[in-house]
């Protein structure tokens, strides 16, 4: 039984980065760099956690006061797992000659987002595998949402040319996804204190519906811009 849930997990972050994924019509990213940004997406997963762990051992503070909480969700949970995931998209991917055209940043950050989301489910399916049916469509659809506002950033910033100028651009998209998700959390950490926990659902939906159209006009002006980049090179394709 619990490998039926595992599956599932694995099927919201296949269902929602091949959402995203089929926006490229253009010129489609291969389909192993995709997995290559899901698995940086998995990476900052544990590498959030560990420094989270380290700045707010155990968590404890989600039952403080709203203040606490406004802390953890804007200035701890957000910010660490955002630039995490921007970094490991930075690393792994940006390099890659294929990274050219602006809609390819948002594919990546969405693949991404995928990765850190399907990681999060299993942790929380430990004790409650069925938890999934819960958190898993809402939960994985904001983390590739955020990321995707980021990676769309890295993607406009291809176009720019001075430095502080590309700077600025990556860090608006980073500014909005951090905004957006310490939002959604926070939320999250007040369902049951403040807000009920079908008021906390309504308005985790109505973010990711407002991240979900905001995306859409992105991708559309992304789509018309020209590729930012020629493929005359690229590092060799892994083996196997």
């Amino acid at each position: 039984m619990a490998a039926i849930w595992t599956v599932l997990a694995l099927a919201f972050a296949v269902v929602w980065t091949y959402a995203v994924y089929r926006e490229d019509r253009r010129n489609p990213e291969p389909v192993w760099m995709v997995v290559l940004a899901t698995l940086s997406g998995v990476g900052a997963f544990y590498a959030a956690d560990r420094l989270q762990q380290l700045l707010v051992p155990g968590f404890q503070d989600l039952y403080g006061s709203i203040w606490v909480r406004l802390k953890l969700a804007f200035l701890i949970s957000a910010p660490t797992e955002e630039t995490l995931k921007l970094l490991g998209i930075l690393i792994f991917i940006w390099p890659w000659t294929h990274f050219d055209e602006t809609v390819d940043g948002i594919v990546y950050g969405a693949a991404a987002g995928a990765g850190f989301a399907l990681v999060e489910n299993l942790e929380f399916m430990r004790d409650q595998p069925a938890v999934v049916l819960a958190r898993g469509p809402i939960g994985t659809g904001v983390h590739v949402l955020f990321t995707a506002l980021v990676g769309g950033a890295l993607g406009f910033s291809g176009h720019l040319k001075l430095r502080w100028r590309k700077g600025l651009e990556v860090g608006v998209g980073l500014a909005l996804a951090i905004l957006a998700h310490g939002l959604f959390n926070l939320v999250t950490f007040s369902a049951g204190l403040e807000i009920t926990t079908g008021v906390a659902r309504a308005l985790q939906i109505a973010i990711l519906v407002s991240c979900a159209v905001f995306l859409r006009w992105r991708i559309g002006v992304a789509l018309k811009l020209f590729p930012f980049r020629i493929r005359t090179r690229r590092p060799a394709a892994p083996k196997g």
